[in-house]
């Protein structure tokens, strides 16, 4: 059979009672539905128009216009399965704009299955519509052999598709978000009638109504801002077909409507770069007030941008005024947006700082989209500083977290596999870089391709690279599934690996834990592990609890009260601590803090600082040792005042720096033999870093602290010399 029905949709926004003026969009189409099998329909939409209202008459009527976007309709295959599954069989490049119209089309066709019992006037069951699964309640006004006219309500709110979109804003925003809250202070009620015909049983017209209204701005529930949509089907004629074929293609999309992005049908930059030029020559003009409305018109342009178009747009920008399009595509907030934001930093030079801290901030943003993934690979390729590599991570970790896995992170784990090579050969700085970032992300890391866990395990046995590195191989595993050969490996470098198996213990690693406990050699590793055991002992964890017990149950397990010598792990109340000695020095070579929540059941890493280094023995020494700078500096500079000192104090000072000399000899003559000593030393290796719910934001090594202090006293120089004598110019020449 083939149905054909007359569609129409209307959407009217205005604020009802205060105002008769609307707006809102209207689609009309012929529809034929063909059933060539139970359950099976071919939807055919032919003569739709698309338009929009534009004023209102004086009896208070709705003016409409052709709006711009008017587009072709292709034809779309349904299934029904029972009230709950509908599933759609759209062509491949169906617009999602014009599927959702369809998707609004089946939607009032789709009438809920009514009881056989004629007793029964209202019914409560579950229909599959446009916003999801809904409650629906169904009244019978009217029945002869059927039910010959029907009304339907639901209560959107309760539909499980029925919730607020996320919208684009500027990332520089001091309250974003709120969508969803606001989304709950909407009403929204829908309300159908069906007639039916009594003989052949099928449906001869429906008319759909739903109402949005703002609570917080209404009165007796009708009055204030509110949004009407309204849909109408009238059924014109039936006939019989032939044809009982229902073949589909493997385009499968549901019921519930898809997101459509927000973009103008016809993409040209002309409209941006008007206004552009108008904002870049306000301050020649007395309409200075201008300014805010010009520039957030701007924002909306770029906005409606492809991501070709946007770029080719920025470009062009750039050329007008560099300070207006950073402004613009900062606070632009969308994914095209951001591509050529990291497009225009790319050809910036690559020591330029400035593209450091953007791409940084760029990462931090929540929600990156697979386009910035993209982007920021690019821009990872073009310079491997700290700031992007993390900046890189971070867009991988929380992308994966929202998507899985997609074709942009398998790039970058390509990418990151390439730095690697087969077992870490490659230059040491960056080895170390990349180890860190795919410690960052190592969930997304393995999930684009489990190998990498047998490359970072190369990269722990790799016996020409440096001990950070190796370190670094071992702690790349913190996110990653610990399988048996890793655990294997792991078990064999002893306190580096101990805490990145315990995180989960297999029966294995408590062997191991008895092991150390009870066999091993080495002082310090045994006063961590045994300490570490004990807090875990009298924990809240049960269930590690349990099988370290049943393990070392007759093994005395004591922790020591060394603090200032030997290695120990600290546990109080969601806060833990590690200090690690040197076996060969009484000088710290790690500390840890970690601050962890434990709240609904779960078990959040909300803070964790570290830092690691050795080779700062000689250092100390000739600072504090016994002819270090600090204690004989002070015995010359106290040498004045010895006659002037009470005796205890003299007795004191004496017994902590030794005897008062007393020759003259000055202060610097002590501060030039410090460098001389220093400089002839190796540097000693430090790296301190920060991860906050369990994402590193980076590290800092203590070779980097001279190109610090050094930037820092550049850019002191610019701020406190060369800027005030350019500013003090400009007003020289302001004044004649």
């Amino acid at each position: 059979i083939r149905f054909a029905y007359d569609y129409k949709a209307e959407t009217f926004n205005g604020v009802n009672g205060a105002s008769d003026n609307k707006s809102g969009p209207k689609v009309s189409c012929k529809v034929e539905v063909e059933v060539p099998q139970t359950c099976s329909f071919i939807l055919r939409t032919t003569e739709c128009s698309l338009s929009e209202i534009f004023d209102v008459d004086e009896a208070g009527n709705s003016l409409y216009r052709p709006a711009a976007g008017d587009e072709a309709f292709r034809d779309a295959m349904i299934t029904v399965e029972g009230d709950l599954q509908v599933k759609l069989y759209p062509e491949d490049d169906e617009p999602v704009n014009i599927l959702n119209i369809k998707r609004g089309i089946v939607s009032s066709l789709i009438v809920p299955v009514m009881e056989e019992d004629k007793n029964k006037i209202m019914v409560a069951t579950l229909t599959s519509t446009v916003h999801g699964v809904c409650p629906t309640d169904f009244t019978v006004n009217t029945r002869e052999d059927i039910a010959t006219d029907v009304t339907v309500t639901r209560d959107l709110s309760k539909c499980d598709m029925f919730f607020a979109r996320r919208q684009h804003t500027s990332p520089l925003a001091l309250i974003t978000g709120m969508n969803f809250p606001l989304s709950k202070m909407i009403d929204s009620a829908q309300t159908c009638n069906y007639k039916f015909d009594n003989q052949k049983k099928h449906m001869t017209s429906g008319v759909c109504t739903e109402k949005h209204i703002f609570l917080p701005l209404s009165s007796q529930n009708e009055y204030g801002i509110s949004t009407l949509v309204k849909q109408t089907v009238t059924l014109r004629e039936t006939s019989k077909i032939n044809d009982r074929i229902f073949d589909h293609e493997d385009n499968l999309k549901y019921l519930s409507m898809d997101v459509v992005d927000d973009k103008l049908p016809v993409q040209t930059t002309d409209a941006a770069l008007v206004t552009m030029q108008q904002l870049n020559t306000l301050s020649q003009t007395n309409q200075g007030e201008e300014r805010a409305a010009l520039f957030n018109k701007l924002v909306s342009e770029m906005r409606g941008l492809n991501v070709d178009v946007v770029g080719s747009a920025a470009v062009e920008m750039m050329a007008v005024s560099e300070a207006l399009t950073f402004q613009a595509l900062a606070q632009c907030g969308t994914p095209e947006c951001t591509s050529a934001l990291l497009k225009v930093l790319r050809n910036f030079d690559q020591s330029a700082l400035e593209v450091d801290a953007a791409v940084y901030a760029i990462g931090l943003l929540p929600n990156p989209s697979r386009l910035m993934v993209k982007d920021m690979l690019a821009m990872a390729q073009y310079k491997q500083s700290k700031p992007i590599m993390y900046a890189l991570s971070n867009a991988v970790r929380k992308l994966y977290q929202a998507e899985g896995l997609t074709p942009e992170i398998t790039a970058v784990s390509e990418y990151m596999t390439t730095i690697l090579g087969p077992d870490c050969p490659g230059e040491k700085d960056l080895t170390f870089l990349s180890l860190r970032v795919v410690g960052n992300m190592g969930d997304a890391m393995e999930a684009a391709d489990p190998a990498i866990k047998t490359i970072l395990l190369k990269c722990m046995r790799q016996p020409a690279t440096t001990l950070s590195v190796q370190l670094a191989a071992i702690q790349a595993f913190r996110r990653m599934t610990v399988t048996d050969e890793v655990r294997a490996n792991l078990q064999r470098k002893r306190l580096a690996a101990y805490l990145t198996v315990m995180r989960n213990p297999q029966d294995s690693d408590i062997e191991m834990v008895k092991k150390l406990v009870t066999q091993e050699q080495n002082v310090q590793i045994k006063s961590f592990v045994t300490s570490h055991i004990y807090n875990i002992i009298t924990s809240t964890d049960p269930e590690t609890q349990e099988k370290i017990v049943d393990v070392l149950q007759d093994t005395e397990v004591i922790a020591h009260g060394e603090y200032s010598t030997k290695s120990r792990n600290y546990k109080l109340s969601g806060i833990q601590g590690n200090i690690v000695f040197d076996p060969s020095s009484q000088i710290p070579r790690e500390a840890l803090l970690e601050t962890t929540l434990n709240a609904f059941g779960f078990s959040m890493d909300v803070l964790e600082i570290g830092m690691e280094g050795k080779g700062f023995e000689p250092t100390i020494d000739a600072l504090f040792g016994k002819n270090g700078f600090v204690p004989d500096t002070v015995s010359k500079a106290l040498y004045w005042a010895d006659d002037n000192m009470p005796p205890q104090v003299r007795e004191l000072l004496r017994k902590g720096f030794g005897p008062m000399e007393t020759e003259g000899n000055k202060v610097a003559r002590n501060f030039n033999k410090l460098v001389k000593d220093l400089q002839s030393q190796e540097s000693p290796e430090a790296m301190a870093y920060l991860r906050i719910m369990g994402a590193e934001l980076g590290y800092i090594k203590g070779n980097e602290l001279k190109f610090i202090a050094d930037n820092a006293i550049m850019y002191a120089e610019f701020f406190m010399r060369i800027l005030p004598t350019k500013v003090l110019f400009c007003l020289q020449v302001v004044n004649v």
